[in-house]
């Protein structure tokens, strides 16, 4: 089954949800493309109607199930009642109450099962890729919400949505109700208004770019929804595509597609649809409900009389797909995304650099270097390939045509490990032997750096949030960090022996790491904070680790020849790869939104979609 070629296609909502959805069937209709822009005033330069502080109620009033449904199987009532739904990137649920009376209500939070009441009232809810909450009240003022406080951001707003570029948009109230507003986009506090406008808007987190009978939906854009129910995307250059039929409200998956509730809105609930952004086209869900919102792993809908029920997007998450590398017994140890759109591996025991395309054709480059075993492998600042040769005591670099130069490190068998691109525009590389960082120009003039800690056993480095060099120190139980001067810091682990091995910065600011020895995912702020995941599978070696096109870190289990997915809340989840030993070692983000991985002992390049 391919990634996004029949996503949701069997749903198995058997949730007949109180009262039948008045709404008309999703076929195609007619209509221009969105070109109306409504005059409208800045929000920046209209009073934010005030949040209303409310006393902080106890969970147990979210201990209700409103009835009126019918569970399907792949369906599970929340408990609670609620009037709209906001799911949030880590895998947890905002959702506005049914209480109290008026056109605003209590605002919670599910988190592993447990709700949590917070101070305020609001309309509408959306939540941002690093957990802040944004809202919208009736009397049109925006807020955001992070650490217990609330900040006025512009007044005069209808609705709100987030970007996966962590800005948010709102539509504007300067019309009458039920008339298309103006969209306002906010980037770090300033506003701009962009085209269009609509009485709906939904965020899209989906990094793949799908082209569309009228046009390109191109990552990073916005769903817009127009008095009519006419849908629109507006990528971010400001270009418009329509999708066929009319909509009441949207959820944007971020694997190819969206689902819908009917048009028009009925208060007994919408029929829910699916459209499917690869193969374009509806497909209807069984189900109804009155609002809809969904992450990359649930569904959540609202049913009008008030019951939260969830759903998992699991029809092609999780599939895994292998490709045979030409060589046998190559032993593929990173991967990495080159400039060409390509995967590019390491072969270390086949002295080669592969090359694998999205669609499994493969390439192999074979190195002048004898036994040179290259390790890891990162893109350079200069478009080329640069990888570090364990055997070679070399830093190599090849061009997309497959043409080698090679550096020889200053420092005799250095062992060289890990390596990434600098903020500088040079690669930084572990030294495991010498116990030092290196950095090396990409014309090839190298600077060495020794750490403080003897015999420390530096493996997986890459680039911080503020711009230093973050590594892992296997047999010194730490986490270093570098600045592009030479100046060390370093932290110990909360785990005796835990083994660290490989670091990517995740997608909430901190640094995330496997701790091969201790089975753990950690997580390490750049103020030198941990936190510790103990992965499900024991004894499961992690060693890969990279961020997910989800929001969630991916990494590799050695030893139990699995792939495993963890929010940046804790929750876990782990795919068997089909071939038995595989022993996956480095895993990357692919261009085409799906997570690549070298199999170490299955010697071949497995792909496993979000």
């Amino acid at each position: 089954m391919s990634l996004r070629s029949s996503v949701f296609s069997a749903l198995a909502l058997s949730l007949a949800l109180a009262g039948c959805s008045g709404s008309r069937p999703m076929t195609p209709q007619t209509g221009g493309i969105m070109l109306d822009t409504p005059q409208s005033v800045s929000p920046a330069l209209i009073h934010a109607a005030p949040m209303a502080k409310t006393a902080i109620l106890p969970a147990s009033v979210m201990n209700v199930r409103p009835q009126g449904a019918i569970q399907g199987a792949a369906y599970t009532q929340i408990p609670g009642a609620a009037s709209f739904a906001a799911a949030a990137p880590d895998g947890s649920l905002w959702v506005l109450s049914n209480a109290p009376a008026g056109n605003d209500k209590y605002i919670w939070h599910y988190v592993s099962g447990s709700w949590t009441n917070i101070s305020g009232l609001a309309s509408q809810l959306a939540v941002a890729p690093n957990g802040t909450l944004y809202a919208i009240n009736s009397g049109g003022g925006t807020y955001s919400y992070s650490g217990g406080t609330w900040t006025g951001l512009g007044g005069g707003a209808s609705a709100v949505t987030t970007a996966a570029d962590g800005s948010f948009y709102v539509l504007s109230n300067g019309n009458t109700v039920g008339n298309d507003q103006a969209i306002w986009h906010n980037v770090g506090g300033t506003w701009s208004q962009v085209p269009g406008s609509g009485v709906s808007i939904a965020g899209s987190f989906d990094t793949g770019s799908y082209t569309l009978p009228n046009g390109t939906v191109s990552p990073g854009g916005l769903y817009i929804v127009n008095s009519v129910g006419s849908i629109y995307y507006e990528n971010t250059g400001g270009t418009f595509v329509q999708l066929p039929a009319n909509a009441s409200m949207l959820a944007p998956t971020t694997v190819g597609g969206v689902f819908a509730l009917g048009y028009p809105a009925n208060a007994n609930g919408n029929s829910i649809y699916y459209y499917n952004l690869s193969t374009p086209g509806w497909s209807a869900q069984s189900g109804a409900g009155v609002s809809i919102s969904s992450n990359a792993g649930k569904l959540y809908v609202i049913g009008a009389s008030g019951g939260i029920y969830s759903s998992p997007v699991t029809n092609t998450s999780g599939t895994i797909t292998e490709y045979t590398i030409p060589t046998v017994g190559s032993l593929p140890s990173a991967i990495a995304t080159g400039p060409d759109g390509a995967l590019w591996f390491t072969e270390a025991i086949g002295t080669k650099i592969g090359r694998v395309t999205t669609s499994g054709a493969f390439t192999e480059y074979t190195m002048s270097t004898a036994n040179s075993n290259p390790i890891d492998i990162t893109t350079g600042s200069d478009g080329a390939l640069w990888f570090t040769e364990q055997g070679g005591n070399k830093i190599g670099r090849v061009t997309a045509s497959g043409v080698f130069t090679e550096y020889t490190i200053p420092t005799a068998n250095s062992n060289p490990h890990g390596i990434t691109t600098g903020p500088d525009g040079a690669l930084w590389f572990t030294e495991s032997n010498t116990n030092k960082i290196g950095r090396v120009t990409t014309s090839g003039a190298f600077t060495e750096y020794t750490i403080s800690t003897a015999n420390s056993i530096p493996y997986g480095i890459t680039t911080g949030p503020e711009g230093a060099l973050w590594f892992t120190e296997y047999n010194g139980n730490k986490i270093g960090r570098v600045t592009t001067s030479g100046t060390f810091t370093e932290y110990p682990l909360p785990t005796a022996n835990g083994g660290s091995d490989r670091i990517t910065t995740g997608p909430d600011g901190a640094l995330w790491f496997t701790e091969y020895a201790g089975n753990k995912i950690g997580r390490v702020t750049t103020s030198g904070a941990f936190t510790e995941y103990p992965v499900p599978t024991a004894s499961s070696s992690p060693t890969g680790i990279t961020t997910g096109p989800d929001g969630a870190l991916w990494f590799t289990e050695n030893n139990a020849g699995e792939i495993g997915r963890v929010t940046t809340s804790g929750a876990f989840t782990e795919y068997t790869i089909p071939t038995a030993g595989s022993g996956p070692e480095g895993i990357t983000t692919g261009p085409d939104g799906a997570l690549w991985f070298a199999e170490g002992s299955g010697n071949k390049i497995g792909r496993i979609s979000p």
